[in-house]
């Protein structure tokens, strides 16, 4: 039996694609084993939005030759995609094989590869591939977790001055309604009580196949093939009232909007080529609030764009502390080469920085707490995913006082306190 032992860096979009390679693998024929053991070989799935996660995928090779000097290594991924001359360089490295060849070539390279002198690419220019559909296979099971994400949508056809994942992920390609919900049937049959929709953009979703996200929401809705649907990130300049006012009446569509604002500074929006600005922002996550009052709206906000003021990032600061934003993830702006922003002039200094991405944090930190203790003495459904801890429809994360429910089981929580970004909860009933 050979040993394979894989790792996930970045989006939802990259652990869908890893789920889908293992569960190509028979389990009779290979044995997946920690990434600090010593495995036949190592797949390496990579991310390249910042330049940490360049050097997180560097670290990773490493550890697998120590672990294993004879163990193959095979490094995909956007990382792989984007870079695969830097790859070749990296010492240790066997097979660099981009996305665009993901599906097409690493089952065969796990199954027949063998160590390399010089490390073999297997790279084409997704972006220019204008015809290229969508090739994800599907799975049954998700490995290692509760929920199942489910990628309905790749690539993107914008060009966000900041962004290189067009390059790494190509051009917007959708999966079909009917296929879509034939994967959930089968994801529900393996007992999967909710599903993650993701995507690079999945906003676009459905405009290359004379569709739309909003359809699809309709036909999940109406389908009711697993109790709970998460949406992944929502582009501000594509939601619309609409589509809040049918999440607000969907009895499947969990109430958690993830609403990527990124900067909340007109200017550094138009640099940032986006599509919408503070404005549009604001009137999105109030509607959302004021039609459903207890959801979580979540967003991501960049720091240290190129060219941002004191002044500029204060606006953002605003933005966030005003908006009805329960949470946010706060990322400092990485210079990629091949994006308009790499060269830019007025570079951000790192310590400054760093400065103001704590006090956005301390902010956020804040705003998530308040959130939760706005639901102290309430009961909610809470989906068991490891041990004591579980997830409300409005993505609170629960700790249960109590031990005696499996993974997968749904319970009714009473919330009583909240305490380091967590809710404890009182188990009530479970639901079958």
């Amino acid at each position: 039996m050979k040993s394979i032992s894989v790792v996930t860096l970045g989006c939802k979009v990259n652990q869908y694609d890893t789920a889908v390679i293992l569960n190509q693998l028979p389990k009779s024929k290979y044995l997946k084993v920690p990434f600090s053991d010593k495995a036949d070989v190592y797949i390496i799935d990579t991310c390249t939005v910042t330049h940490k996660a360049d050097a997180e995928a560097r670290n990773y090779i490493n550890r697998a030759k120590r672990a294993n000097p004879n163990g193959v290594v095979v490094v995909t991924g956007c990382y792989a995609q984007v870079s695969p001359e830097e790859l070749k360089e990296v010492k240790g490295v066997d097979y660099v094989i981009g996305n665009s060849h993901k599906f097409s070539s690493l089952i065969k390279i796990i199954r027949e590869g063998k160590t390399q002198k010089e490390p073999k690419v297997f790279i084409s220019d997704i972006f220019k591939e204008k015809k290229k559909g969508f090739e994800s296979p599907d799975i049954e099971i998700f490995p290692g977790r509760t929920r199942a994400f489910l990628k309905v949508q790749d690539g993107c056809n914008y060009a966000c001055s900041f962004c290189i994942i067009p390059r790494a992920r190509g051009r917007s390609r959708s999966l079909e309604i009917p296929e879509i919900l034939h994967r959930m049937e089968k994801l529900s049959a393996s007992g999967y009580k909710e599903i993650v929709l993701t995507g690079v953009h999945i906003a676009s979703y459905g405009r290359d196949i004379g569709s739309s996200f909003f359809e699809l929401i309709r036909e999940i809705e109406k389908e009711k093939i697993v109790k709970r649907v998460r949406l992944t990130s929502l582009d501000p300049a594509d939601t619309e009232l609409d589509l809040i006012d049918f999440i607000a009446d969907s009895e499947t569509i969990c109430p958690q909007f993830h609403i990527a604002l990124q900067s909340g500074d007109q200017d550094v929006l138009k640099r940032m080529r986006r599509r919408y600005g503070p404005e549009k922002f604001m009137n999105i996550t109030s509607l959302i609030r004021e039609r459903i009052p207890d959801a979580a709206i979540g967003s991501d906000i960049m720091v240290g764009f190129p060219g941002e003021t004191e002044h500029e990032f204060l606006n953002t600061y605003r933005i966030a502390k005003d908006s009805p934003l329960t949470y946010f993830h706060v990322f400092p702006y990485s210079k990629r080469k091949m994006t308009t922003a790499a060269v830019m002039a007025d570079q951000i200094n790192p310590e400054i920085i760093k400065d103001r991405s704590k006090r956005l944090r301390e902010l956020g930190s804040n705003k998530k707490t308040e959130f939760f203790n706005q639901f102290i003495g309430r009961t909610f459904p809470v989906l068991i995913e490891k041990g004591q801890k579980g997830t409300t429809p409005n993505y609170i994360p629960v700790r249960i006082a109590a031990d005696n429910f499996n993974i997968g089981d749904e319970v009714m929580v009473r919330i009583s306190e909240v305490k380091n970004e967590e809710a404890l909860g009182v188990p009530e009933t479970k639901i079958i």
